[in-house]
């Protein structure tokens, strides 16, 4: 049975319960209906905001990278510092983007 399935089944229901269950029947029915609109919400939020972030991640690579590409070209001498160091910072922080797009969100 699907939400919206159980949702109308409850509040098909609740008028033929006795009348102390109904009002607690058709609560809980606007609940479940209120609670899974809120985590469709959620989920969407979290889908743009992984699909953000991974875009900041790319970014901040490519400003380091141009970093490197400055300090080489005023030192002559080859530099990734920049790089190493924005790959240790985002590495940190990794884990939940990963696995919000290994989960096929966005």
């Amino acid at each position: 049975m699907t939400r919206e399935q159980l949702v109308d089944a409850a509040r098909k229901a609740a008028p033929l319960l006795p009348i102390a269950y109904r009002g607690i029947m058709t609560e809980l029915a606007n609940r479940l209906d209120i609670t899974s609109v809120a985590l469709c919400e959620s989920l969407s939020q979290r889908k743009s905001l992984a699909t953000e972030n991974a875009t900041l991640r790319e970014d901040v690579t490519s400003w380091a990278r141009e970093c490197d590409r400055i300090i080489e070209r005023h030192t002559k001498t080859r530099s990734n510092l920049h790089l190493l160091e924005a790959q240790r910072e985002l590495r940190e922080l990794m884990p939940v983007t990963n696995q919000v797009i290994s989960e096929g969100v966005i």
